[in-house]
């Protein structure tokens, strides 16, 4: 097969059409040691400035070569702090963390938000724009949104919002169709710009934390109408799941374009039988372990397993299971680039 470019190459498996050999997906700004490093741009300044956040985001396929970037990263709170919440940086390598929740007195004061008239929240769509412009064409430029549980959990903190639940649930309900719709607002923004996917992170759909019927409840009911509008804008959609008890086949029946999710957390070959041919698979290797803290070698034997273990079709992709730790070690992105191309070729 003729080489693809990586937008081509992950375009097509998140399709599930053939491709040159299987794509890697970057998440987020993982391993952002290495991106700090080389550019001279903290995280914190990524966060204020447009430029520098295209910067340190592009640098990680120059660095990294995966088949993508993100336009959003993992610090999980961009949204929310448009909504309320109060964050504060304590060091401008990392991400901010947070400073203090929305009351719950105050949740019905809370309004929807344009993201591009939010002061930090614009800061990534016009960066995405940077992206699009200057490598759009080759790279894919992945836009990036918290699952409106997500967002609801960081607004007003995710004991009051399980609380809410059981306690005022017609409270939790206006919380989270006030963050949908401003999240819906970001994906006809992402659009606009020409983006043709999207991450939403909804590692809040796990058994340890929820029911299925609470999950169904208050959860899947407004991730659905996200992956529903974004079907109408013809934005793919990449749905994550990092919960220790994925709820990966509620989220499946929702039509997604592909679904990540962390493959310790879940018994490979019965995930595989129960998503091939329905949706894009994006395999989530270990990144607080393997990829972090073993060898190369162990690294390329875990790709060569998992591989092997999807078999013959269309419809994989390779990824750490989260966002990779800040100082992976370079050794162990090369080897998991290389192994992926190695044994994943069609």
């Amino acid at each position: 097969m003729k080489a693809m470019t990586p937008k081509q190459r992950l375009e097509a498996a998140l399709d599930r059409q053939p491709v040159d050999h299987v794509p890697l997906f970057y998440q987020h700004l993982g391993a952002s040691s290495h991106l700090q490093k080389s550019t001279g741009i903290s995280v914190k300044e990524g966060f204020e400035d447009p430029e520098k956040f295209a910067r340190l985001s592009m640098e990680a396929h120059r660095l990294f070569r995966f088949d993508n970037v993100m336009a959003g990263w993992g610090d999980i709170l961009i949204e929310s702090q448009a909504h309320g919440t109060k964050w504060r940086f304590t060091d401008p390598r990392f991400y901010p963390r947070v400073e203090s929740y929305v009351p719950m007195d105050q949740v019905g004061a809370i309004r929807p938000v344009d993201p591009m008239q939010d002061p930090n929240w614009s800061v990534m769509l016009r960066g995405a724009r940077i992206m699009m412009e200057r490598i759009g064409h080759e790279v894919a430029v992945v836009g990036c949104i918290d699952s409106p549980m997500v967002i609801s959990m960081e607004t007003i903190g995710m004991e009051n919002l399980m609380m809410s639940t059981f306690q005022s649930p017609e409270l939790a309900h206006y919380l989270l169709r006030t963050v949908t719709e401003s999240s819906i607002a970001y994906m006809e923004h992402i659009h606009k710009l020409g983006m043709e996917e999207v991450f939403i992170e909804n590692g809040s759909a796990g058994g340890e934390m929820v029911s299925v019927e609470m999950y169904e409840m208050f959860d899947r009911r407004y991730l659905a109408e996200l992956v529903q509008w974004c079907s109408k804008l013809g934005l793919r959609t990449i749905v994550h799941n990092c919960a220790a008890q994925p709820l990966y086949m509620s989220e499946a029946e929702l039509r997604p374009t592909a679904l990540h999710v962390h493959l310790a957390a879940v018994e490979v070959g019965e995930l595989f039988s129960n998503l091939k041919g329905k949706t894009c698979v994006m395999a989530g290797i270990d990144h607080a372990n393997l990829l972090f803290k073993r060898s190369p070698e162990d690294v390329e034997a875990e790709v060569e397993r998992i591989i092997r273990a999807w078999g013959e079709g269309d419809g994989l992709i390779m990824a750490p299971g989260c966002e990779m730790p800040y100082k992976t070690p370079l050794e162990n992105l090369q080897r998991l680039r290389e192994s992926t191309i190695r044994h994943g070729r069609g």
